[in-house]
């Protein structure tokens, strides 16, 4: 397994089984404790902040400011890597590639721009944050039909039939999206087995349909 799927796996978490009404199911539980355990595969947890690294983060309508331990303890593993803390407790070249290869496709987009542009750090942090903000839409659009349906309609199922091609040709253009973020999560593109991080065999299918049915 990767951070990539990982990154799938955070995608379907927060679109469908975060909100208070489910996040208690056993379908968004059994998912979440995928995503724990991917996240300590890929050493994205608290357990590897830097003590080193001091912020003191604004809290909105309040002239408090927190320091790090204290904003982190009230973050979740899952929270810590959604709002891009993971960042912070890296090596600084960890990113040092996908930085490279940014700073050159600004300088090719904004030639006149070229010496400020190389005068500044690439904010990986930034990139980041927005575009899982942007792929958690994206999501949302591209997801099949989920529900159980009674009977059949044609004219529903030609509506199916007419947004899912533009689905397909949306998720075709997610690529370099994906294969982006994936590389913020894990500059090293690992490829991890099931048994090597003991990744749970659960057929969610058998468990989502059951929920399904109590449920609907």
């Amino acid at each position: 397994m990767t951070a990539k799927d990982l990154l799938y796996k955070i995608l379907d978490y927060n679109y469908l089984w975060s909100s208070p009404a489910r996040k208690n199911s056993k379908p968004a539980k059994i998912r979440l404790s995928q995503i724990e355990i991917l996240l300590e595969a890929f050493g994205l947890t608290k357990k590897y902040v830097n003590p080193l690294v001091q912020i003191k983060y604004s809290i909105t309508g309040n002239k408090e400011k927190l320091n790090r331990a204290q904003q982190l303890n009230n973050l979740t593993n899952l929270e810590y890597v959604l709002h891009g803390e993971f960042l912070y407790d890296r090596e600084k070249d960890a990113n040092k590639e996908l930085s490279d290869k940014v700073l050159l496709k600004m300088a090719t987009l904004y030639s006149h721009l070229v010496e400020h542009i190389n005068a500044r750090p690439v904010d990986i942090g930034w990139l980041f944050n927005d575009l899982l903000n942007f792929r958690q839409e994206f999501y949302k659009i591209t997801i099949a039909n989920d529900g159980m349906l009674e009977g059949f309609s044609s004219g529903l199922y030609y509506s199916f039939y007419l947004k899912g091609q533009i689905k397909e040709a949306i998720k075709d253009n997610l690529l370099e999206i994906d294969e982006t973020l994936w590389q913020i999560l894990d500059p090293y593109k690992r490829d991890l087995s099931e048994e090597e991080i003991n990744y749970p065999k659960i057929n969610l299918d058998s468990i989502d349909l059951e929920w399904q049915v109590e449920n609907y």
